[in-house]
């Protein structure tokens, strides 16, 4: 199974950050909806030099920002990227980048759950995949929208294609298969050893009887006397 991010919610994620730029532009320079700074006939006073010192400062974080979000939508839109790819061995979450994605074997899994969590930016409570790792599992740090508090990982799922819950339950069911086969792997049945006696009587000994000769030993045809 693999998730992705929701290709409408990049796409509005692309237009806030052409807003933010098209609002950066007009606050540093073009002053075509914001008040320009305090001037006498075009000429800034000390007061308007001070306010468009800050609309630069403002304006260029602003557009930091739009074109970071611009191009990570539209990256996300090219390269459709997997979230989560839940596999016969472990799961793969997403990073940052060109880097590969973090792979986390079912083995050093103990259970996968969904659940609500603050985001760790603005607080809000927003639904998360949550992964309970067992002792002295390692994680990249590169990890795309993930949380670690000691041995859970909170994955954001605001924006995926799939409910979380359905992510969780088709992860917990890979996770048990895999435990499963496991234990049949290492299975071993007990050995049964039959031992089988069979009492028999002893042979005896076939005695043969042999003819006896006739007593007469005479012819037995009759004579006619005369």
């Amino acid at each position: 199974m693999r998730v992705y991010r929701s290709p409408f919610k990049l796409f509005l994620f692309g237009i806030v950050g052409v807003v933010l730029i098209a609002a950066a532009v007009d606050i540093g320079f073009g002053y075509w909806l914001s008040e320009p700074p305090d001037n006498n006939d075009g000429v800034l006073t000390t007061r308007g030099q001070a306010q468009q010192r800050g609309d630069i400062v403002w304006g260029g974080s602003m557009v930091a920002v739009g074109v970071l979000m611009f191009g990570g939508a539209v990256t996300e839109l090219v390269r459709r990227k997997p979230t989560i790819d839940i596999g016969g061995e472990g799961m793969q979450i997403g990073s940052g980048g060109d880097e590969a994605p973090g792979f986390i074997p079912w083995s050093e899994i103990e259970a996968v759950s969904s659940g609500i969590a603050p985001d760790p930016y603005d607080g809000s409570d927003r639904e998360h995949l949550v992964i309970h790792l067992k002792a002295g599992m390692l994680v990249a740090a590169n990890l795309v929208d993930v949380t670690r508090e000691q041995r859970t990982l909170y994955v954001d799922a605001h924006d995926w294609t799939m409910r979380v819950t359905e992510v969780a339950l088709a992860a917990q069911g890979a996770l048990d298969h895999f435990v499963r086969l496991e234990e049949i792997g290492t299975y071993e049945p007990p050995s049964i050893v039959w031992e089988v006696t069979i009492n028999q009587p002893p042979p005896t000994a076939i005695q043969h009887e042999t003819p006896s000769p006739d007593d007469s030993g005479g012819d037995d045809t009759e004579q006619d006397n005369p």
